[in-house]
């Protein structure tokens, strides 16, 4: 039986870069694969995941509990097949809801047991994604056994108050409020209590009871749709190549025009580009941008967001 751990989370939360944190000091000289389910076809987080040296199986076309749930059963088998390894870590869409993930690898019993469900949840923008993108937002935190906060730049008290609203929303998970390296390994392995999966796996198979657990913000209960189907009416991806070079300035500027006069909401944008001197990785969120260098290889990028444009957004980057 091969561990499995699902590692949730909003659009740009931290997901990879906690995949990329955990697995050498978590799972030091265990085997380990990576599903990496991404939102948008330009596979950035896998290439990223890649660089350190990862074995990571990618599912880009559309969402593991749905539209893609025969082709992730067959990858889970054909992943324990040829790979044997001792820990699978599955990484769902950001605009995926956990608990259908979690339906979806209860499917392979067999081959997983479910350790952990972790959540990471974006400190710096909780009440803008708990406003605007309830169903997803919050089903991710009332299904996580384990919640990390990530962008812990406010003050204490700021992050504390963020904490309280976590609570109350999951009074049963572990919440870690510290920074992820400071975390010790046997929380993130197995943590101090009996796992959140086993308390919900009848709440996931009654879609009645699941219906009355998924609320959206406390306004109250919304209907349990089909995943992939409220994704794409909801998320919008634009995805493209890009082979210039840039100086880590001129795609700075380049980002910033796209977040600052694209139509719509930008939630999420990535890439992977070629740098004077190697690969130069960016990740935006609303509010932070972060560009630095990279071992992983690549010329895509992609932004994600809800109204947004596919010309405008690559217009405004190329400069045209």
């Amino acid at each position: 039986m091969t561990d499995l751990y699902i590692i949730s989370g909003f659009l740009g939360a931290g997901k990879t870069t906690l995949i990329q944190t955990m697995v050498p000091a978590v799972f030091e000289n265990r085997k380990v694969v990576v599903i990496e389910n991404d939102f948008g076809d330009a596979g950035i987080d896998e290439e990223l995941l890649k660089g350190d040296s990862l074995t990571v199986t990618s599912l880009n076309s559309g969402c593991i509990c749905c539209s893609l749930n025969g082709d992730f059963n067959r990858s889970l088998e054909q992943i324990v097949k040829e790979y044997a390894p001792e820990v699978i870590l599955v990484e769902p869409s950001g605009a995926g809801r956990l608990s259908d993930i979690i339906k979806a690898c209860m499917n392979r019993k067999d081959l997983v047991k479910i350790c952990r469900c972790i959540t990471v949840v974006d400190v710096m923008n909780f009440d803008k994604y708990r406003e605007n993108f309830g169903e997803v937002f919050i089903n991710q935190i009332q299904f996580g056994d384990l919640i990390l906060l990530s962008h812990l730049s406010g003050k204490a008290g700021e992050i504390q108050v963020i904490m309280d609203k976590i609570r109350k929303l999951n009074p049963e998970a572990r919440i870690e409020g510290d920074f992820w390296d400071g975390i010790p390994a046997d929380v993130f392995r197995q943590g101090d209590r009996v796992s959140l999966t086993e308390s919900l796996m009848e709440d996931l198979k009654n879609p009645v009871t699941l219906n009355r657990k998924i609320r959206s913000g406390g306004k109250g209960e919304c209907a349990v749709r089909p995943l992939f189907r409220f994704t794409r009416e909801i998320f919008l991806s634009v995805s493209f190549d890009c082979d210039e070079v840039f100086t880590e300035a001129e795609l700075k500027a380049k980002i910033n025009r796209v977040t600052s006069q694209a139509d719509g909401m930008i939630l999420r944008g990535k890439g992977i580009v070629k740098g004077p001197a190697g690969s130069i990785s960016f990740h935006y969120i609303p509010g932070m941008l972060k560009i630095q260098s990279s071992r992983g290889e690549g010329n895509s990028v992609c932004f994600i967001g809800t109204g947004i444009k596919e010309d405008q957004i690559i217009s405004l980057f190329k400069g045209e």
